[in-house]
């Protein structure tokens, strides 16, 4: 496989040094190999701060993001285009559960890297779901499209070839692994997904540092 549905979590939407790695990263695909997905940030809580409901807050915050993401990737020479899910009825939320409007979504442009948000529509309004929801939703529509996650550690941004490198199963993480590296939000992923660090993804669809998990 060589595309992928990468989750910037939570934690990594408020880590202007992973974001900018990651940023340099895209710039190295030099072609769009897969889908970036985000919801909200600590930003929300900030907003709320101001008086706004969580509700509220959270929406203009994702939508604040789309923008933002966007912007910093141009810097460094990444061509985005940045939807959120409700637009062009992309992904709607059914009685049946999400479906995604796959002639929009083949119509899009095949060379500028998509970054898609968590905000999607649901009987004409704008809902918010998790992103994990979102992710693992497009890669099981999505032919040949892995998840992607990135790890929580930013001390050395590598990891050693004992612990990173193989292939194992989300259950028998021992628990200092995932604390150092994974976020609750990621915890709650139930696909497998790659492990990799927001600089040795630019080696994808074969980062040097990797750690597939099923």
């Amino acid at each position: 496989m060589s595309s992928y549905v990468a989750l910037i979590d939570f934690e990594h939407l408020d880590h202007p040094v992973f974001l900018k790695s990651l940023s340099q990263s895209l710039a190295s695909h030099k072609s769009r190999k897969g889908i970036l997905i985000h919801g909200d940030s600590e930003y929300t809580n900030r907003l709320m701060q101001t008086g706004m409901m969580r509700e509220d807050a959270r929406k203009r915050a994702v939508m604040d993001l789309n923008h933002r993401l966007v912007a910093l990737f141009a810097d460094h020479g990444v061509s985005t285009i940045g939807l959120h899910g409700y637009q062009k009825e992309l992904v709607q939320k059914t009685e049946s559960g999400l479906k995604l409007n796959k002639k929009v979504f083949n119509a899009l442009p095949e060379s500028p890297t998509l970054l898609i948000s968590s905000l999607i529509g649901y009987e004409n309004e704008r809902m918010y779901i998790p992103p994990v929801e979102l992710a693992q939703f497009l890669v099981n529509e999505l032919d040949d499209h892995e998840l992607v996650i990135f790890s929580q550690d930013h001390n050395t941004d590598i990891f050693t070839e004992t612990s990173f490198g193989n292939e194992v199963k989300w259950n028998e993480l021992e628990d200092e692994f995932k604390e150092k590296n994974l976020s609750e939000e990621q915890l709650k992923i139930t696909f497998p997904a790659v492990l990799t660090t927001g600089i040795s993804f630019s080696g994808w669809p074969n980062p040097k540092k990797a750690m597939k998990i099923t």
